[in-house]
């Protein structure tokens, strides 16, 4: 091919290189000088060329935008903020099916976020989301209302503001092991530092390689229960205490005169009210300092194998702190029943009456007061 100058009317090889470069370089607007001749088709194409990559380039350009919109509506899903849509333009390609699917996947996301939310809002417990950290990430209503706070106030807090700073230790530390709290005794601290009485539940949120990536937390509010437990613990202690009046004034000690008490039982007797005997006689023995204890059983309506013995220790340790015991009073049912059950009362002194068992004391204590004269 000859290099040198081409005839007239036709362009030269170096235009037409010209033309390719600068098509090249991304200008369309190139274009050779028409001048006729055979090189007139090689022109054309270039022109069609020139215009072919304008749009290419068009497309380009169109198309990266909207990939970065659509990456951009991603990141937004991603961060849980559903109030972008992708656009879509009037050309309907590849691009505006991709579009329309992320679209109905925000508005499936949406959905499925507010039922969750609805329902952790509706929850009746206390739900904290902890970060890795220990600042609180989230919470629900419930806790809200139960810790004082509004959503901004409470969000990014560390979770000592509301755990107190040895229980968040423990419970974070606990929750690394055991991965599980179940219905631990613990309280929350609210806004104005008031502790709530809580049952607290907890577990970790893990990644898909067991990486933790948070904490979550359930609080029941036991204010109630506690105080109806406080309100049993208080009745029940009053119960203990009546009945405690209840048995001292069923077993009264009597003291008669400076050596002689007397300890009149009336009603049924068990193993509980037969030691309250022993216990009300020793101490009245003790305190009075009596030589004599009459212990009256007329008002006793039945005795038994148990009862009978009970007071028959009743007896014995009255002896072993220097004390006689006069029993009084054993009408013919009970000394039936205490002669079948072989009952011995042998060392023990009997008298039919109260009246009876008194006069016997009288006497010796007055005897006791002669010997020590004597001597």
């Amino acid at each position: 091919m000859n290099d040198g100058p081409q005839a007239e009317g036709h362009p030269d090889r170096g235009e037409i290189e010209r033309v390719i470069q600068e098509l090249a370089a991304g200008n369309p607007a190139a274009r050779a000088a028409p001048r006729g001749g055979p090189l007139d088709t090689a022109l054309a194409q270039l022109d069609a060329l020139a215009e072919e990559l304008a749009a290419l380039r068009a497309f380009k350009a169109k198309a990266s935008a909207r990939l970065s919109e659509l990456s951009d509506v991603a990141l937004a899903v991603a961060s849980l903020d559903f109030s972008r849509k992708a656009e879509i333009s009037r050309d309907v390609d590849e691009l505006d099916g991709l579009a329309a699917g992320m679209n109905m996947m925000i508005e499936e996301l949406q959905s499925s976020t507010a039922f969750v939310n609805n329902v952790l809002s509706a929850m009746p417990d206390a739900l904290l989301v902890l970060e890795v950290d220990g600042s609180i990430k989230s919470a629900n209503r419930a806790a809200l209302e139960l810790l004082g706070y509004s959503r901004d106030e409470i969000l990014e807090l560390p979770a000592e503001r509301v755990l107190g700073e040895r229980a968040a230790a423990s419970v974070i530390e606990r929750l690394r092991q055991a991965s599980r709290i179940a219905n631990e005794e613990s309280a929350l601290v609210t806004r104005e530092g008031a502790g709530v009485p809580v049952a607290l539940s907890a577990s970790t949120l893990r990644g898909p390689q067991d990486e933790l990536l948070g904490l979550v937390l359930v609080a029941r509010d036991i204010t109630e229960r506690k105080r109806a437990e406080e309100e049993r613990e208080r009745l029940e202690a009053a119960v203990r205490r009546q009945a405690q009046m209840l048995m001292e004034l069923s077993t009264p000690l009597i003291p008669i005169s400076d050596g002689t008490v007397v300890l009149p039982l009336v009603g049924a007797l068990d193993e509980d009210r037969a030691m309250q005997v022993t216990e009300t006689l020793l101490r009245g023995i003790t305190a009075h300092g009596a030589r004599v204890a009459i212990l009256d059983v007329t008002g006793v309506s039945g005795v038994d194998q148990q009862v009978a013995c009970a007071l028959l220790r009743a007896v014995r340790a009255t002896r072993l702190i220097g004390a006689q015991v006069v029993l009084t009073g054993i009408r013919a049912e009970v000394a039936r029943t205490m002669t079948a059950l072989d009952i011995e009362l042998g060392g023990v002194v009997t008298c039919g009456t109260l009246k009876d068992g008194i006069a016997y004391a009288e006497g010796a204590g007055q005897a006791a007061a002669g010997r020590r004269a004597g001597r």
